[in-house]
């Protein structure tokens, strides 16, 4: 070592990942990388800021800010006095479908000043990949990347390669067919010693072909037929009496301007064209290559790059180039993605309301590892940050799996549901792994963390139904056969953002209330609460409901401010809130279920419904079939105990006030957490900078 202070700090993180899986897959060797830092460092599980969510505690960890002070109350911020269905949800900024389309973000809602600004104010600089809240870009002489990268992200890529291939040339399930024929129709033909052949490239992006049922279609996400792409046609010349040599590309039938002219083995430039996308046009660029020709014009195969979008994900804008130029590189050196395939697709996930996954986890990791990378080599920086959001989708998809107690589970479905788990975790060993022997030296202070984890859940809860009978909320005919509030006689609203907590109608703050301020209104509190513990399993009669609050009575978890609701309740574990209903839409009637408890049962529902692996409405404690939904958190570097673990768990908040006594940064202006101090190596630390 050669100082007592972090030159320089990598922060890694991983959502959702177990602490009871790391302990357990790193004493089977299943996770070396993460094994080696615990030996080099610090470990412990870490208490999340409530709610147990991604929002909240991605942002508790980069501000150092309980959930109260950042103000970032789960995937919906509902302010008072505007209508419940109007939150502000950050569910697209997190999982972001598509370059800059989010309506509401993350660092733009916060109220609590990042790290990395606090970084910036000590003039140092940092470098922000896929980290939640850093983006859109709120650094100022930084990097920061949306999404994984070129590599694999939906934001960056709107087409996995493709391949066009005649019968000739061994067309396979991967490939376009390519169909030639003698050229007709045609203006300022170029001069060949044979015939000259065209045929036409479907240039398509993100709604247009795609594999189906191992042949290539054009389609959209429905399968239905759609027009999107660009169509080149293309001629096959002979310059010599040897036969066919050179192809040509072309935006018309008008040979006068080719866009490239390749001999086989040759790629052609970077070719820009706009490109039709369910989100608008998008100018975005490939190349092709002439794979293969044949002498009698046969034999031809033609390969695509992905198609690129170089705009809405990366600043400053010049990094996406760059990145994309390195992307296809390593695609043409490795061709590690067949045409038109994932990858990876065993370890693609459902898409699920909590946890939207576009990509497969392999993917992710490789981008995300190869963007950190990329930039941590060719540009400066003090501080840089990576994140995926895996395996929180893993959890959500399959913890039940491996649970016993689950009346569905099945030893032998149990066994691969472990196996599961284990490529998914050395997948992401491997992403961290990448990124510290790349970037890390004696002088790096490196941390892990997960921002919560996940237990096993048996039944949902549907507490609405009980607040009906209790007289505290109403419904009426919406005159479609649905099911609406009647806010005339509705006294409390749940089951809307944020979950798990419960508004009273107040009059005089929310537009339809009815229920006075004072008497009345703590009347009504002290009813919904009583209603909520009154809740009982009609098969066991147990409570599902483990604590319920007044939202004066939850600040010492963190919770206080006006995004909180009059009540704030969680779960016991095994239970967990029916996300298919919510109260403040129309509801199908058919969905509500007769006792108010259904079980969770196999796979995964097309929208929103049970998960089984679950986190957010519990409290940050909670332990249930052998999980915790506790995060991961690991440190190591200079001024920090090697191969330890802390006696007590810290919180997502003691994050960021430890890097930055242990770096001798400023701490954000709204930090609150403490340093932890237990972790200190013979106290050989610095002292952190003032601001």
């Amino acid at each position: 070592m050669t100082g007592n202070k972090a030159k320089r700090v990598i922060f890694i993180g991983l959502d959702g990942l177990i602490p009871e899986m790391v302990e357990k897959f790193t004493a089977e060797g299943n996770m070396p990388n993460v094994a080696r830092l615990m030996r080099g460092g610090t470990y412990s599980p870490m208490y999340s800021s409530p709610p147990v969510d991604t929002p909240t505690n991605w942002t508790s960890l980069a501000t150092g800010a309980w959930t109260g002070t950042h103000g970032l109350n789960s995937f919906g911020i509902h302010d008072p006095g505007e209508p419940y269905e109007a939150a502000k949800g950050v569910g697209p900024n997190i999982f972001p479908p598509f370059a800059n389309i989010a309506p509401h973000n993350l660092n733009q809602l916060s109220r609590a000043e990042y790290i990395w600004h606090a970084a910036e104010r000590a003039g140092k600089k940092c470098i922000l990949v896929n980290y939640p809240g850093g983006w859109p870009p709120n650094l100022k002489n930084g990097i920061t990347m949306d999404g994984s990268g070129p590599y694999s992200s939906v934001l960056a890529r709107l087409s996995y390669p493709a391949s066009y291939a005649t019968k000739e040339a061994g067309a396979s399930e991967h490939s376009v067919r390519l169909e030639l024929e003698p050229a007709v129709g045609w203006r300022n033909l170029p001069p060949s010693q044979a015939t000259p052949l065209e045929g036409s490239l479907l240039i398509a992006g993100e709604v247009g072909v795609k594999v189906s049922g191992g042949a290539w279609q054009l389609g959209d996400s429905e399968g239905a037929a759609t027009s999107a792409g660009v169509v080149y046609p293309v001629l096959l010349v002979a310059t010599s009496a040897a036969g066919y040599d050179t192809l040509y590309l072309f935006r018309s039938r008008n040979a006068s301007s080719p866009l490239a002219v390749l001999q086989p083995g040759e790629w052609s430039a970077w070719l820009y064209d706009d490109f039709q996308t369910e989100y608008g046009k998008v100018k975005a660029q490939f190349r092709v290559r002439l794979t293969s020709l044949s002498r009698d014009g046969q034999g031809v195969r033609i390969d695509r790059s992905a198609i690129f979008n170089p705009t809405g994900w990366a600043y400053p804008a010049e990094i996406a180039t760059e990145l994309i130029e390195d992307a296809w590189r390593r695609e043409d050196a490795t061709k590690t993605l067949p045409a038109g395939v994932d990858g990876s697709d065993s370890l693609v996930h459902s898409l699920t309301a909590l946890c939207q996954v576009y990509e497969s986890i392999a993917d992710q990791a490789v981008g995300i590892a190869r963007s950190a990378c990329y930039l941590g080599q060719k540009y400066p920086w003090d501080l840089l940050f990576a994140q995926i959001h895996a395996p929180d989708g893993l959890n959500h998809e399959a913890l039940n799996g491996i649970f016993p107690e689950w009346p569905l589970y099945d030893p032998v479905k149990g066994e691969s549901y472990w196996d599961k788990f284990r490529r998914e975790y050395r997948v992401l060993d491997n992403m961290v792994g990448e990124i510290v022997r790349t970037l890390a030296d004696e002088e790096t202070l490196v941390v892990m963390v997960s921002d919560h984890a996940a237990i096993p859940t048996l039944k949902t809860v549907w507490p609405v139904k009980a607040m009906v009978e209790a007289g505290l909320m109403a419904f009426q005919d919406d005159g479609q056969g649905r099911q609406v509030l009647d806010w005339s006689r509705t006294k409390v609203v749940l089951g809307a953002h944020p979950m798990e907590n419960l508004w009273v109608n107040l009059k005089g703050r929310d537009p339809q209330g009815i229920v006075e301020a004072g008497e009345e209104y703590e009347r009504v509190r002290s009813e919904a609460i009583k209603v909520l513990y009154s809740l009982r399993d009609p098969e066991n009669g147990q409570c599902p409901i483990t604590l319920a609050l007044r939202k004066e009575e939850a600040a010492f978890m963190g919770q206080w401010g006006d995004h909180i609701g009059d009540v704030v309740y969680y779960y016991t574990p095994g239970y967990a809130e029916q996300l298919n209903i919510s109260s403040i839409e129309p509801i199908d009637p058919g969905l509500v279920p007769e006792t108010g408890f259904t079980p969770v049962g196999e796979g995964m529902p097309t929208k929103y419904g049970a998960m089984q692996g679950m986190h957010h409405p519990y409290l940050p404690t909670a332990k249930y079939g052998g999980c915790s939904v506790q995060g991961v958190f690991i440190m190591a570097g200079p001024g920090v105990k090697k191969g330890h673990r802390l006696s007590v768990p810290p919180w997502t908040v003691d994050v960021t006030p430890t890097i930055c006594h242990l770096a001798g940064l400023p701490r954000p202006r709204q930090s609150e957490g403490k340093v932890i101090s237990e972790l200190k190596d013979s106290g050989l630390l610095a002292p952190a900078a003032t601001d």
